[in-house]
């Protein structure tokens, strides 16, 4: 037999009854993304839409280590044991909660953000969770830096980057040129990636080449462009 446990809801004062087994609790049909230093929402409801104004609300981090994100019960934010790390930066849409959102709002996000977080709704015994990723991205700068034979050479560089991105040379065509070696990469001091590379280019049509960076995981890519000099060549 079917275990089917009874729920009163309140919704716009009007008592009802749902089957638990008919209400869910809807996250994003993705993982989130979000860059340092963003704000970012987290969202989550029951479905279909029911009042959550007298429910009460657990969000918490699953990974790298369980912790408090937020608390929400009897009408009001209750963060008593909240993780430090998340004091201030945490709330919910309470002119919402009414039409079924529960969803969180995280400011000033932090790489250490990054990980899976899970809502529950314990009234309903429903749950949801989700990976939110945080990166972070920089534009490249390119220079010349020198000449090899009949060619110059060309170095990129960019740093400030999460996760570890990919960077490779493209002439004006879009064609991916052979670099001089693999990229020299590097981690500052807060953890994020630094990347080099140089290439040597012959004189083309255009003598134009460009620098991407890109990173697929977090799906943010950056160029930066050079106009080489004839006269460079010639030298």
């Amino acid at each position: 037999t079917q275990n089917f446990l009874r729920i009163v809801i309140p919704y716009l004062g009007i008592f009802f009854t749902l089957g638990s087994s008919e209400v869910q609790v809807v996250g994003p049909a993705d993982r989130v993304v979000a860059l340092i230093g963003d704000d970012v929402i987290l969202p989550c409801s029951p479905q279909p839409n029911v009042s959550a104004v007298g429910m009460i609300v657990r969000w918490t981090r699953l990974n790298p280590k369980a912790e408090n994100v937020h608390f929400y019960r009897q009408g009001r934010d209750s963060n008593e044991d909240q993780s430090p790390s998340y004091k201030g930066r945490t709330s919910m849409f309470h002119e919402e909660l009414k039409n079924g959102n529960v969803s969180l709002k995280l400011t000033r996000v932090t790489l250490s953000d990054t990980g899976r977080y899970r809502c529950f709704l314990p009234t309903l015994m429903k749950e949801t969770s989700f990976q939110l990723i945080v990166g972070a991205v920089s534009q490249p700068v390119i220079s010349i830096d020198g000449t090899k034979g009949m060619g110059v050479v060309l170095k990129c560089e960019s740093g400030g980057w999460f996760p570890e991105p990919e960077m490779e040379w493209l002439d004006s065509s879009g064609t991916i040129l052979p670099a001089d070696g693999p990229p020299e990469k590097h981690r500052d001091s807060e953890d994020l990636y630094a990347l080099r590379r140089h290439v040597t280019v012959d004189q083309t049509d255009t003598n134009r080449f460009t620098c991407r960076v890109h990173q697929t995981e977090i799906n943010h890519l950056k160029e930066k462009e050079i106009h080489v000099p004839g006269e460079v060549f010639i030298g």
